[in-house]
């Protein structure tokens, strides 16, 4: 007899050897025992968690000559047919090539007919939101009200996609991921009948790899001990699967945390030489420093948890030096963001030794406090990196121009018949910045950037000396109400816009 794969030799055959979908067995055991039995059963969740062999498993419940019961014989001839796949009365049907309406009125005619000899006519519907909206629409009405001897099980991974009107004629059972201490139990258990000995650290990265998929572990558990034979070491399932990688991922988190540009890019072209695509490296290398997180978060114990070993959690430690969950959660958002930017790049390898370059600089910008502190500067009105300058007088905008007239109505002619050029008043020259507040400020701080002049402005030059300008008057206090309406009503903004198409701006008092 030809050799048996792991994921099918060990498929559960009864509800109690279904791993990790308790709440979905509870439910469906208690239904068959109490006789209340739906007429349709909708199972959704990720790949390899049980939903066909679940489907299977109910079928069996159903047409087993003990039955309908909670534990089926698996000895009698409609058990064993459903276990091989060539029952008569259970129909189990690919969605994906079998998604037009023709299909399902073909089914819609089996319905009629009763079954050949089982108790059930059951019709198992795998990756049913694969059936286009035809299909589903000429579903609905045998769906709602089928024959009592028809019950219908559809399987689908991706929920969101099968109508609600399908999903509302069902009863919904979400699968769940299989968690990773059960998991790596599970595989130690077929280990041990396989007569294969595996280290405990080796099942934790197994498990860890499958990601809650227990036919993806069944698989990954049948390679590794291909590559091993009996004794499977963790080193093992280093070497001949994708956690072989770590290492390298490890020297080049390493060199980025160390702001050594040159050996992340080193690290990062040994990744191309293996051939790994740059957007899987930028992704793996985030996945890897938000298990680093996790270790300086939330410690040793939640991180053996999530599947590390005693190893790597060592190294991980060792590797983070203590450094701030800012300085890491700042880190993961680049390399998550650009591994986001590849996708859709054309040339990924390019903006991926950029991410990296700038991941491994991240220390030579400024620290958040820095920043802050820059921040608070300019709030009290000083220049970031400048000695704050003396303050004065009722700021309109955050640039510091007054909102006083000038002296001579804006204009200054020579005595000698000199060009006449608008000349900026001290009322509104700038001046040092003051501490801002509320929405007149910000009005404020729009009016100093629009206002800015694009060239120097320059007063025509007198023959004889000007007559001493006299004190202008400082300008009364206006509310935050004023302001805009003197901003809105000023001859020199383009109502529009909003820009400032002359050089100078003066605003006068009413």
């Amino acid at each position: 007899m030809s050799y048996q794969v792991i994921a099918r030799k060990w498929r559960p055959q009864t509800f109690a050897d279904i791993v990790g979908q308790e709440h979905v067995v509870t439910t469906l055991r208690n239904a068959l025992t109490s006789g209340r039995i739906h007429h349709a059963f909708l199972f959704t969740g990720i790949r390899g968690i049980g939903k066909t062999t679940a489907a299977r498993v109910l079928a069996k419940a159903l047409n087993c000559v003990q039955g309908p019961t909670p534990d089926p014989c698996n000895v009698c001839e409609a058990c064993r047919e459903i276990t091989e796949g060539r029952s008569l009365d259970v129909k189990e049907i690919d969605g994906a090539s079998n998604r037009g309406i023709d299909s399902i009125r073909e089914l819609r005619e089996g319905v009629a007919f009763a079954s050949s000899r089982d108790r059930y006519k059951v019709y198992i519907i795998d990756e049913v939101h694969m059936l286009t909206n035809e299909a589903f629409n000429a579903l609905l009405k045998t769906l709602e009200e089928p024959p009592s001897h028809v019950v219908f099980i559809f399987a689908t991974t991706e929920l969101h996609k099968v109508p609600a009107t399908i999903a509302s004629r069902c009863q919904v059972f979400e699968f769940r991921r299989a968690s990773l201490p059960m998991l790596a139990d599970h595989l130690g258990h077929i280990a041990q009948a396989e007569g294969v000995t595996i280290e405990a650290d080796a099942l934790r990265l197994i498990a860890r790899e499958a990601d809650g998929s227990v036919r993806d572990a069944c698989s990954l558990l049948d390679q590794v001990i291909s590559f091993a034979g009996a004794q499977v070491a963790a080193a093992d399932v280093s070497n001949v699967l994708r956690t072989g990688n770590r290492g390298l991922f490890e020297r080049l988190l390493g060199a980025i945390l160390a702001s050594d540009p040159a050996a992340a890019l080193k690290a990062f072209v040994e990744t191309q030489d293996r051939g790994l695509p740059p957007r899987q490296v930028l992704g793996d290398l985030a996945r890897f420093l938000s298990e680093c997180m996790r270790v300086v978060l939330l410690g040793r114990q939640a991180a053996i948890e999530t599947g590390l070993t005693e190893i790597e959690i060592g190294q991980m430690s060792e590797l983070m030096g203590g450094r701030s969950p800012e300085y890491l959660a700042v880190l993961l958002n680049l390399l998550v963001d650009a591994a986001d930017r590849a996708a859709d790049s054309r040339a990924p390898d390019l903006l991926a030794q950029a991410a990296i370059v700038q991941a491994s600089r991240m220390e030579a910008l400024s620290s958040v406090e820095g920043m802050i502190a820059r921040l608070e500067a300019l709030a009290q009105g000083q220049p970031a990196g400048r000695p704050t300058g003396p303050s004065g007088g009722n700021p309109v905008s955050g640039g510091g121009y007054r909102s006083s007239p000038p002296s001579d109505g804006g204009m200054s002619a020579s005595s000698g018949g000199g060009a006449v050029r608008p000349v900026v008043p001290a009322s509104v020259a700038p001046a040092p910045r003051e501490a801002p507040s509320g929405s007149a400020a910000e009005a404020a701080a729009r009016l100093h950037a629009l206002a800015s002049p694009a060239t120097p402005v320059v007063a025509a030059t007198p023959a004889t000396p000007p007559a001493p300008v006299p004190e202008p008057r400082a300008a009364p206090a206006r509310s935050e109400s004023e302001v805009g309406r003197l901003l809105i009503a000023h001859p020199a903004v383009d109502r529009l816009t909003g820009t400032f198409p002359c050089e100078v701006v003066s605003i006068k008092p009413e």
